[in-house]
């Protein structure tokens, strides 16, 4: 033992093996990168279309040729798409994978074949006023009756499925998490705004694939080929023509019209109280800004620069707003370039928070009990040390008042504070600065468990649940700019619902927190319901 030497520090002026091969490093994951996945599709897109293009060069046949050319703006089609999706996904800060845009896609194009297309027409054009007689009328106003109907509300609506099915998992998500697989619930639903606007854009490039791809290139191909009697590779140049314009308009088309609409219905999610007004205001947004799109060319085609840069505007302003209400209700970092502001609330109490406490000057008082396994009881409980008593007194758990914050029981000494063990939490002093409140607690399985900053909470040791509690454990924790915030952060591994006092679901993701004030209710899962008291 005495020959072995100790390790010789590593010479920080020298680059390491992980450092000249980035590739081997065990600190970087390529597989969870978006740039890796864009990057390989790049890669696949390249060769695709350098071997298409020979493939179109060599075909013998007009016939073949076309085959060909199908193919190569299917790729480029699907590539600028894809290109467009992942600006907006990196612009989004989304923590969401990238996915996420792959249901929406499916939805949408599942809804364009024939037996789904016909209902909608059916209902739009034939019922409503959207049929061609309209839509192609000379006149602004008819033309644009026509489009609002015939194209605006049937197909924001048909993109906006997939989103909505996604709220509803989010809306009902007591009754949906026992239904779909957590995985493929988690994967599908909509959280909230920004969500809304990701798989609404999603909808939207799925929308311009099947429509140019499948619809305006192939028709203006033939029309092409036809009036030049057989000249192909002219027509082909021209689908080219087409085929860019229609896709790169996305942003400020059917891309940005499905978002608009993703971005009301995520807020619906989140402040349900007025959804079915939010739902009417985005779906009338969006159908207006597509039926003046189609329309203004009726009247001067100058026009249609104004529509486009409105609707990029009212894109970027949604998807903005989107990321700040991101940070400001779940928590989530954000990088905002100085476009957004999420700071602490002004001077004001925050609505349906509670203040933060003061200790008048004086030191703050001892440190909250652990209710894990390791926190022991304090003596005043009345019960041996070692366990929790038989059974917890009326009105909650051991040392709560009946239905209330927590106090002595009968028969217990006069009230004073807890001789508290030391608090794992404790990591920054609070400075209180706002007046004394009455305690939170959190109610639950006939206990009231405090909510004292820095508590750690266990459901497993209330003696009403014990198993069923098990992995449920959160901590208490105040807000890092705003001590007048509380908030129950999830140490388990599934995600709580939360009901807020306006009536909106919050999901608790782990590692999220959940703010905290009288009346919220939380949805642990396994049938489990806790309510914030005081």
């Amino acid at each position: 033992m005495a020959n072995q030497m100790p390790p010789v520090p590593r010479d920080h002026d020298e680059a390491s093996f992980s450092e000249i091969v980035p590739i081997r490093s065990g600190k970087i994951s390529l597989f969870k990168s978006p740039l890796f996945i864009f990057g390989i599709v790049t890669a696949i897109a390249t060769v695709l279309l350098f071997g298409l293009m020979q493939g179109l060069m060599n075909a013998p046949t007009p016939q073949e040729r076309y085959g060909v050319f199908r193919s190569l703006t299917m790729v480029i089609t699907a590539y600028l798409l894809l290109l467009t999706l992942f600006a907006i996904f990196l612009y989004s800060r989304t923590d969401r994978k990238i996915w996420y845009f792959a249901f929406p896609v499916v939805v949408i194009c599942i809804l364009l074949t024939p037996p789904f297309l016909r209902l909608f027409f059916f209902v739009f054009r034939e019922m409503l006023p959207g049929g061609s007689n309209l839509t192609g009328s000379p006149i602004f106003f008819n033309a644009f009756i026509g489009m609002f109907f015939g194209a605006g509300l049937m197909e924001e609506l048909m993109k906006a499925v997939a989103v909505l099915f996604g709220a509803s998992l989010t809306i009902f998500a007591a009754r949906m998490r026992s239904v779909v697989p957590g995985t493929l619930y988690d994967l599908l639903r909509v959280r909230g705004p920004l969500d809304g606007i990701l798989m609404g854009v999603a909808a939207g490039a799925g929308f311009i694939f099947i429509e140019t791809w499948d619809q305006y290139v192939p028709n203006i191909v033939a029309q092409v080929f036809k009036a030049t009697k057989g000249n192909d590779l002219g027509a082909f140049g021209l689908g080219l023509m087409l085929l860019f314009p229609r896709v790169i308009n996305g942003l400020a088309g059917h891309m940005a019209y499905a978002g608009i609409f993703g971005y009301f219905i995520g807020l619906a999610v989140v402040r349900p109280r007025k959804a079915p007004m939010l739902l009417l205001i985005g779906w009338l947004t969006a159908a207006i800004l597509h039926a003046l799109w189609n329309s203004v060319g009726t009247i001067w085609g100058g026009l249609s620069y104004v529509v486009a840069a409105a609707t990029v505007i009212v894109l970027v302003a949604c998807l903005l707003k989107a990321r700040q209400l991101e940070a400001s209700i779940f928590g989530r970092s954000v990088e905002t370039s100085g476009s957004i502001i999420v700071g602490m609330p002004g001077s004001g109490q925050v609505p349906g928070m509670a203040p933060a406490p003061q200790w008048g000057g004086q030191a703050a008082p001892p440190s909250p009990p652990q209710w894990g396994a390791a926190a022991p009881r304090p003596a005043q409980w009345g019960a041996p040390a070692g366990g929790f008593p038989g059974a917890p007194p009326p009105g909650g758990f051991p040392g709560a008042m009946p239905g209330g914050a927590p106090g002595a029981y009968p028969g217990a000494p006069p009230q004073q504070p807890y001789p508290y063990p030391a608090s794992q939490a404790a990591t920054t002093p609070m400075q209180p600065t706002m007046p004394v409140q009455a305690a939170l607690a959190l109610h639950v399985a006939g206990a009231n468990v405090p909510l004292t900053p820095g508590a750690r909470i266990d459901l497993s040791m209330i003696p009403a649940l014990g198993e069923r509690g098990r992995g449920l454990v959160g901590e208490v924790s105040v807000h890092p700019r705003n001590p007048g915030v509380i908030g129950l952060k999830n140490l388990g591994n599934a995600t709580w619902y939360a009901r807020l006092r306006d009536g909106s679901v919050q999901p608790v993701e782990p590692q999220r927190n959940v703010r905290l004030a009288g009346g919220i209710s939380i949805d642990f899962g396994g049938g489990i319901q806790g309510a914030v008291v005081g």
